[in-house]
């Protein structure tokens, strides 16, 4: 769930887990013990499957695999495999938002030079959160990022991001995110997101809904359980 998550126990968790909007991360982490799969299919055939494990209610890391064409025609072209790794600096248990820093070179589309497009790795980032608890399932994100730092060009390589997270029940969420302001390719997409029951939810993501020559829409599916 964007703003909590089930655990083992069937208890509601005290501390949002939902670790991103939709192509931007988010302060937030899994729970301990606590694992996914998400698997998104894009255009050109393409399929992005990413899982993600936390540890403690510090750190979380994961792994993704790409390939275009994997539906459709064409030869199937795979992708580097990437990986994740993020560390919670600030909780809100103990501070007025949630930090967090950390690397994802996990990311989908074509790669060029160890770049993906259209995303979503971020490279370097941080990041910071906070949930209004009086509004109930309300949330607000915003951190920069470094793609690389390899022939770095402040026009591609640097950016910022902003968005929100919400449901109207713990069933049915959104999630409204600006990605890449600073780059000369900015974003601005958004999600909604079912639990079919615990363990598993779908969605669909608009991505590029600011360019109509680019919009697309990518179906997600995410299963989560615990170690």
């Amino acid at each position: 769930m964007p703003v909590s998550a089930i655990g083992a126990s069937d208890e509601v968790a005290t501390s949002p887990t939902n670790y991103e909007m939709v192509e931007a991360p988010t302060a937030y982490l899994l729970m301990h013990g606590g694992y996914d799969l998400v698997t998104r299919m894009y255009e050109n055939g393409g399929l992005f499957v990413r899982g993600n494990v936390g540890f403690e209610d510090f750190f979380m890391f994961g792994f993704s695999v790409n390939a275009t064409n994997v539906v459709g025609q064409g030869t199937i072209q795979v992708q580097t495999p990437g990986i994740g790794l993020k560390f919670k600096v600030l909780d809100e248990k103990i501070s007025p938002v949630a930090l967090a820093v950390g690397w994802d070179n996990r990311g989908y589309g074509t790669q060029t030079n160890g770049v993906f497009f259209p995303g979503t790795q971020k490279g370097f980032y941080s990041v910071v959160s906070h949930e209004f608890k009086e509004a109930g399932y309300l949330q607000i994100h915003a951190g920069f990022n470094v793609v690389t730092l390899d022939n770095f060009d402040s026009n591609e390589d640097l950016g910022a991001f902003f968005g929100t997270s919400f449901a109207v029940a713990q069933p049915l969420m959104f999630n409204l995110e600006m990605d890449k302001l600073l780059s000369d390719y900015w974003q601005f997409n958004a999600n909604v997101l079912f639990n079919v029951d615990k363990p598993l939810r779908v969605g669909v993501d608009f991505r590029d809904i600011n360019r109509p020559d680019l919009f697309s829409r990518i179906i997600r599916v995410q299963y989560m359980g615990f170690f």
